[in-house]
């Protein structure tokens, strides 16, 4: 049974897209996953989340845990809709239920807040989740994925590997250079996510990189 937890390096960089690819790719080893959305925020009742793009994407089962309008952490939304916190326990009773393999997505990055005294890490951490850090390649993403597997090494977090997302447009070769430089014999990186405003052919494209995970 694989279960595997999705963190970006920041909001808005790629984080959906790669959940569906790699989605994609246990459903076409023969597995069967389910995307878990661990706290949608932002979104108003009703309205398609990541949970429900990614499922359907990759064509396989989704489910969204809790989600609160306000466009903000977990913590300072449930706060502002006067509803109660979010905690790992709750999250993570809500996932033991599923019977299939889990791709569980976060919210930002790791170290986004649940509520008080917890953040996503201790829902991987408790979870045991294999940790896909994804990297949106743009100027500053270094220090941000140092730090978030450094992070996540310090808080007993296993990490799969990283994916790098031209998220924003291409990038040029040198600097994808750099990246991969800087990362290397810290983390494994499954491969580069090339720019492309399709977001269907984006993940198939992506559902390749992950094909080492299923041989």
């Amino acid at each position: 049974m694989h279960r595997y937890f999705i963190t970006g390096t920041d909001t808005d960089v790629g984080k959906t897209r790669v959940t569906a690819a790699l989605g994609l790719a246990m459903k076409s080893a023969g597995q069967t996953p389910t995307i878990v959305k661990l706290v949608q925020t932002g979104l108003r009742p009703g309205v398609q989340g990541d949970a429900a793009r990614a499922g359907t994407l990759a064509g396989v089962r989704f489910v969204e845990l809790a989600r609160f309008e306000k466009p903000a952490d977990p913590w300072s939304a449930a706060l502002a809709h006067g509803a109660p916190e979010v905690h790992a326990s709750e999250l993570l009773d809500a996932v033991a239920h599923l019977k299939d393999n889990v791709i569980a997505e976060g919210a930002g990055g790791l170290m986004v807040p649940l509520n008080a005294r917890e953040h996503f890490g201790h829902v991987a951490a408790l979870g045991k989740f294999e940790t896909i850090v994804v990297v949106g390649l743009r100027l500053g993403c270094l220090n941000h994925a140092l730090l978030t597997i450094s992070q996540a090494q310090q808080g007993g977090l296993p990490i799969a590997g990283a994916v790098l997302v031209e998220r924003w447009g291409p990038t040029e070769q040198h600097y994808r250079d750099d990246v991969m430089r800087s990362l290397q014999g810290k983390v494994h990186v499954f491969g580069i996510l090339p720019y492309n405003e399709d977001e269907a052919a984006s993940v198939k494209d992506g559902a390749t990189i992950f094909r080492s995970l299923f041989a």
